[in-house]
Order: structure tokens, then sequence, then C-alpha cells
């Protein structure tokens, strides 16, 4: 026996052991762990601090502004606090930043501020944020200290020119802290992104599951790991589970799935898909997901999910609470799906901007297909109501083309891995422009597994290429025959659609 034979022997060993390690590690672990930290993502909701009268360099100075106490998530009109359209606010909370948070990325992460916020951190200046829908963070890791207290100033103003209207038709300002606050730990070298799609083959049995993703940085002896379990728990075998990353930040590992238990509205299975990112043999961060095997066409003017038509009948949805506003708590989102499923929907339209992660976990969970629209509505000059009308020309003005795609960036980034999204809305009840297809082309760009709605459909040049696959068309009456900006349906079918695609 050569020597070189036994130094593959011990290498094919050690190999083995490292993934059997790691896979046993994996069964104990939360859906969310990082090396050496108890609670990676803390919760900071709850009693924070509210200020309406805010001097010149507040942040300077933060106790000598009068302050009153609020719940977050909520709105503040909800709470008796008056807020006024373009007249800023300020929130404050002290967050203790744990000790094992040392050597590692520190965030702050907001599910939904409404419009339009600015970031200070023990009085540095962060970020802003446009946009009062979609999930973003501020890495704060320079400006805190573990084991200590961190003073948290957000300056919110809903704004009158906000794309999305959405003070405009609720008659009435939301601004506010909407939705989650979360402080976040992170390895040094963080995922950025993460995509996760499921190719069926043309029978429908098969599917080529491929998971990619960015880091920050480019890195070296670390190894990508993916493990999958059935809905029944079972593990799957993997035939490519771990590629080492070689000094790069991007990955991708694809991996041939036989004899699949699919996903759709009457049948919900979910598989959970576990990532892991081993270095020095240990797992230094992983995160589980709930995936489910589905695809989504359209052929003509027909919807195919997995191979079958479907007819979506449902309903719009808001955010909605007695108490806080727009806001919707884990709570109501879970009667919100049931009430939907007792009444044998299978179509949630988020109307008008995109939902909570949680909601759309449950839609995963209990099968709801759901239509995820981005925040933009009413643009249309003469639309919308004294004091509003400054962002109903948006749809062709540059100045506001930022604003139009970084909310479908975070949409679709935060969104495109959950099974029940199968449409993408690129606006509600608008005119068409530039800003619009631009939306519709970083969509395309960045994920064709979906097919992609816009209202009003009629305001597109016939000489255009449509920027949607899907007619949508808007308070059709019982016959189904509606003409709505130069589009002519009947009996709700609209014969031109088997041409557009």
């Amino acid at each position: 026996m050569n020597k070189y034979f036994l130094k593959k022997c011990a290498f094919l060993v050690s190999t083995i052991l490292i993934v059997s390690a790691c896979n046993k590690s994996e069964e104990i672990l939360p859906e969310v762990y990082l090396k050496d930290v108890v609670a990676p993502e803390i919760l900071i909701n709850g009693d924070w601090e509210v200020s309406t009268k805010l001097s010149d360099e507040f942040w300077k100075t933060p106790d000598t502004l009068n302050w009153s106490d609020v719940k977050v998530p909520g709105e503040l009109m909800m709470q008796g606090i008056a807020i006024k359209s373009d007249e800023p606010f300020l929130y404050r909370k002290k967050a203790r930043v744990p000790e094992d948070y040392a050597q590692k990325r520190i965030y702050l992460q907001f599910d939904g501020v409404y419009s339009y916020a600015r970031l200070w951190v023990n009085g540095e200046y962060i970020r802003d944020h446009y946009g009062g829908f979609t999930r973003w963070k501020a890495e704060i890791t320079d400006y805190v200290k573990p084991g200590e207290e961190a003073l948290i100033l957000l300056e919110v103003t809903d704004r009158a020119d906000n794309i999305s209207y959405a003070s405009g038709y609720a008659k009435h300002q939301i601004g506010g802290v909407l939705r989650d606050v979360k402080l976040l730990a992170r390895p040094e070298n963080p995922l950025e992104q993460l995509v996760v799609e499921t190719d069926l083959d043309s029978s429908f049995t098969d599917a080529v599951l491929k998971v990619s993703g960015k880091l920050l940085n480019e890195a070296k002896e670390t190894k990508v790991q993916i493990s999958l379990k059935s809905p029944e728990g079972k593990s799957i075998h993997l035939k490519e589970p771990l590629i080492s990353l070689n000094g790069k930040n991007l990955f991708e590992i694809e991996n041939r799935i036989s004899k699949l238990t699919k996903w759709d509205a009457e049948h919900p299975n979910l598989y959970k898909l576990r990532l892991s990112f081993i270095k020095d043999d240990e797992i230094i961060w992983s995160q589980s997901k709930d995936v489910g095997f589905r695809e989504v066409q359209v052929e003509g003017n027909k919807l195919i999910v997995n191979g079958e038509p479907v007819k979506l009948r449902g309903a719009n949805r808001h955010d909605v609470h007695p108490t806080l506003g727009r806001v919707s708590t884990p709570e109501y989102e879970l009667k919100d799906v049931l009430l939907a499923k007792e009444a044998n929907m299978n179509y949630i339209r988020t109307s008008h901007y995109p939902p909570t992660e949680n909601f759309l976990e449950l839609c995963d969970k209990y099968g709801l297909y759901v239509e995820d629209e981005t925040a933009v509505c009413f643009v249309i000059p003469g639309y919308r109501i004294e004091g509003y009308e400054i962002a109903a020309n948006s749809h062709n003005n540059p100045k506001y083309t930022n604003r139009y795609l970084s909310q479908i960036e975070e949409m679709v980034t935060a969104n495109r891995n959950h099974p029940s999204v199968v449409i993408w809305s690129i606006g509600n009840e608008s005119i068409y422009g530039s800003n619009f297809k631009k939306s519709y082309d970083w969509i395309q760009d960045n994920d064709s597994t979906r097919p992609i709605m816009f209202s009003y459909p009629g305001s597109v040049s016939d000489s255009l290429k449509k920027p949607y696959q899907i007619l949508s068309m808007h308070y059709p009456p019982i016959n189904g025959n509606l003409t709505q900006y130069e589009i002519q349906t009947k009996n709700f079918g609209y014969k031109k659609m088997l041409s557009y695609f």
C-alpha cells in the first residue's frame, strides 16, 4: 500500500468526517445561526419615543427635545400624535448591543418606515431611505460598542411626493415605523443576496434546484454547503451539496431532485433548505429556508402552474389594524390567510405595496397565490387629491427613477424565494412611462421565473413592447365587457394577448 494511496484515503475520510460533522450540527441549529452568538437577530419593537418639534442639529442634543411614548410598529396618528406632510418627526430608542456581537458585523434592519427616513446612531449619521413598505438595513458596526447601549435616532417624514401615494388614498398621514425593527449580527463576510430557483422538467416530476448567492467580499478557505429535507422531514440525497469559494464572492450550487412533491395553492408542500458557510471545519453561519418546487408560465391567455391551468379567485388586501393603522401583526395576518382559505380563495393581491415576510411565509404554508405589488399608485395627472399632485407626473421624470428602481429591487430581493409569489406587479392604476419601463426591464433581467402585471395596461402605446404578461383590467362589470385606455375586453377575454408573447 503506497504513500499516495494512504494520503488519498486519509483525505477522503477527513472530508467525510467534516461533512458528517457539519450535517450532524445542522440537526440542532436554530433557523438563523452565527458562531459564538446566542441571538443573531433581536427584535427591538415595542416602546419607543417620538418628538414632533425638532431643533437644528437635533442629533447633537436629543435630550433637549420633548418626547412622547409610542409603540413600534404603528402609525403615529393612530396613537394620538398629530403629524403633517413634509414635516419631519423623530424616533428615539436605546438598544443594548450584546457582548457576543464583538468581532461581528452589526446592522439595524427596518422592514417598513413610511415614507422617508434618515438614521443616526450614537450621534453619527448612517444613511437615508425612500419608500415605506420595503426592507432596508444599515451597518452600524463602527458606531456601536458590544456590551453597551446604542442610541438610535430615526427621523421620518411623511412626504407628499411619495410615489406610493399611501397617505393620499388613506385620507390621513400614515407616517411612522409601520413594520418590525431588528438588530442583526452577521459574520465578517456576510451573505448579501440569496436566490433559490426550482426549474421543473417537461413532465413536472423532477427539477433542478439552483441555490446561488453573493457575499460582501471575496472569500478564501470558505465552503458553502446546502442540505434539503422533504415535506415529511426526510433528508434528500444531494449529489453536489458542498463547494469551495476559492477567493470568489459568488456561488452557485445545482442539484437534480427526483420524484418531486410539488407546491401549489391546493398542495402547499414545503421542503426545508439549509445553507451553511464552513471555515476551519466549523459552521460559522447558517440559515434555513422553506422551498416550494413549482413553476409558473403564461401560455396565451392562461396562467399555468406546474403544467396545469389555474384560475385566480381572490381579493385585494391591505395591512390593517384597528389601533395601529397601516400595520399588520402576525395574529391578523394569520386570520387573513385562514379566512381567505375558508372562503375558497386561492389568490391575494397585495394592494398597493409589498407585504411582510411573515405574511408570505403564511401564504407559502397554507397555500395562496400572491401578486406582489410594488408601492407605486395613482401616478396619473389630475388623479390625486389636493396636496399630493407633485408625484402624479413621476412616470416619466428621471428625478424619480431611483425611487422606482430601489423599491422594485428591494421587493424582488426580499420576496423572490417564496413559492407563493407567482406574479410581480410594477404599479397600480398609473399611466405608463419610462420609469415603469425601467422597472419592468429590471425584473426581466433579474427574475424571469414569474410573469409581470401592470395597470393601466391600455396606457401603453401599441408601438411599444408590452410591459406585462398578464392583462390587468380594473372594475369590469359582471359580463366582463370593459373598455379602459384603448383596451377592450369581451366576456373577460382579450384575444390580442395571444399574439403579444
